[in-house]
């Protein structure tokens, strides 16, 4: 067997984790859907604002403007409070994005950070783990918190 197939890699708009039965099928935008609502829950509270955002902001990147938006965002939420791996699942995924998908994810975490024109600390810590889990150096996570902070 092939050594590539067992790292990380897409099949279309699925990435592909793992081999055999150990294999998991993860859309990518599930991937997002699911940091999204990390970071939206990282006050306690997603508010409609932050919603709203994160609506827009998946059907935007992948033209969808049905339920199936709504439908990853409850998913996301689904798997946060029920999937003890999430964080494993989600590191493994980041695997296979590139530097800059992996800078237009943390973007837009901070464009729902940033909705209410307020930063929690909640939210700060959810795009400090949300970085790590998308191997991004904690200098470039932290200077975009700092920026994003003194925009706001």
């Amino acid at each position: 067997m092939d050594d590539t197939e067992s790292q990380p890699h897409f099949s279309g708009s699925q990435l592909i984790i793992g081999e055999g039965e150990q294999c998991d099928t993860i859309a990518v935008c599930d991937v997002l859907a699911t940091l999204l609502v990390m970071v939206a829950k990282g006050d306690s509270d997603i508010s409609h604002l932050e919603s709203d955002k994160m609506i827009a902001l998946l059907s935007q990147r992948y033209q969808d403007r049905s339920a199936a938006t709504l439908e990853r965002l409850s998913s996301a939420i689904m798997s946060l409070a029920n999937d003890a791996d999430v964080v494993l699942t989600l590191k493994k995924a980041a695997l296979a994005l590139s530097v800059d998908e992996k800078q237009d994810v943390l973007r837009s975490l901070l464009e729902v950070a940033a909705v209410d024109q307020q930063l929690e600390t909640g939210e700060m810590e959810a795009i400090n783990m949300a970085g790590q889990i998308l191997g991004l150096s904690q200098d470039e996570i932290h200077s975009r918190l700092r920026s994003l902070a003194s925009s706001l």
